[in-house]
């Protein structure tokens, strides 16, 4: 039994992983949807601290807090009568105590329940419903068979997957799109239904059907824009958590980068937002991305950062070093 042991912990320490990374394959699909919805997950809390440091968030959090100071005491007393002033302390305890858990409350709602799962669906309607359409040149033919686009019509975009083990643990697309694309979820969702049927679930209450329906909109949302000529955009950018300290995402960057050097493409972007301050720090600090634009959106921290980066200039510093990581195979691309 003890040589049988040995054996094994032995045949376990000389394992090497085999990481590959190659262009997506159909078989990845369902792989892909699980990886992107593992690592949206996590997401929740950076929202959470967006909305938090918001001042907005606070300035609505202290009204609501000064309108209860103002009305549960004078509830109270007009209820029960005069209070000791031990008891109108209690009170005022347990309404900011009350208000606070509301608050947070309020703000997990909207993050978990509400901007998570559309975050999801839409990608799993749009780009991730197939990434051999939108990445990869394919068309469906007249009897709806994926055949590749002509080559005067392809565009320079593309979709890998890192693998580990032959397990997707990590992916990256590039999108050059000649138009904008449009939005194909055909029933969007209505916030305010989300949050009421989120409550009513929390709370282990039914939910009405009428609460569960989105509304079907009055024209199209545009997905992804146009882009200008010789330029490309960084989307679908991923590793599996466990992993996000071994490297993966600058190899993922890496050949991204490449991959535009090598089809003529001037200057790469990545739009981020709210929930992305990793790879934010990640593009700017490892691969000389920079901020161009910053659009805020409504007002509890949501904003999408737009930053850029000149492919010679990138690979210049990083061409020589890049080129020796990469082993290229017949199955990598």
């Amino acid at each position: 039994m003890d040589n049988k042991k040995i054996d094994t912990e032995a045949s376990v320490a000389k394992h090497t992983p085999k990481v590959v990374l190659r262009t997506y394959q159909a078989s990845d699909h369902d792989q892909v949807q699980s990886l992107f919805r593992d690592t949206t997950v996590p997401l929740v809390f950076e929202n959470i601290r967006s909305k938090i440091w918001a001042p907005s968030t606070w300035i609505v959090w202290f009204i609501g807090y000064t309108l209860l100071l103002l009305t549960v005491p004078k509830a109270a007393t007009y209820l029960f009568g005069e209070l000791p002033s031990w008891l109108d302390t209690i009170i005022r305890v347990f309404t900011t105590f009350a208000w606070a858990t509301i608050g947070f409350a309020t703000l997990f709602i909207v993050c978990d329940r509400i901007e998570l799962p559309n975050r999801i669906e839409e990608a799993f309607a749009n780009d991730l419903k197939d990434p051999e359409l939108y990445y990869l040149n394919y068309i469906l033919d007249k009897d709806g068979n994926k055949v590749r686009k002509a080559k005067k019509d392809q565009m320079p975009s593309h979709f890998w997957v890192l693998t580990l083990d032959d397990e997707v643990c990590g992916m990256i697309g590039l999108s050059c799109n000649a138009e904008d694309v449009l939005e194909q979820r055909t029933m969007m969702p209505v916030a305010w239904k989300q949050f009421v049927s989120s409550v009513l679930y929390l709370l282990r209450l039914p939910v009405p059907a009428m609460l569960e329906r989105g509304s079907i909109p009055e024209k199209k949302h545009i997905f992804a824009h146009k882009q200008i000529p010789k330029t490309a955009t960084i989307t679908r950018w991923a590793v599996r958590n466990e992993l996000q300290t071994c490297g993966f995402s600058t190899l993922l960057i890496n050949r991204a980068m490449t991959w535009a050097s090598e089809h003529d493409i001037n200057r790469v972007y990545a739009m981020t937002d709210e929930c992305c301050m990793a790879a934010e720090q990640i593009l700017v600090s490892r691969h000389n991305f920079v901020i161009m634009k910053r659009y805020n959106l409504y007002y509890f921290g949501q904003y999408r950062k737009l930053f850029g980066c000149r492919v010679v200039e990138w690979m210049e510093k990083n061409g020589d070093k890049t080129r020796k990581v990469f082993q290229k195979s017949k199955i990598t691309k």
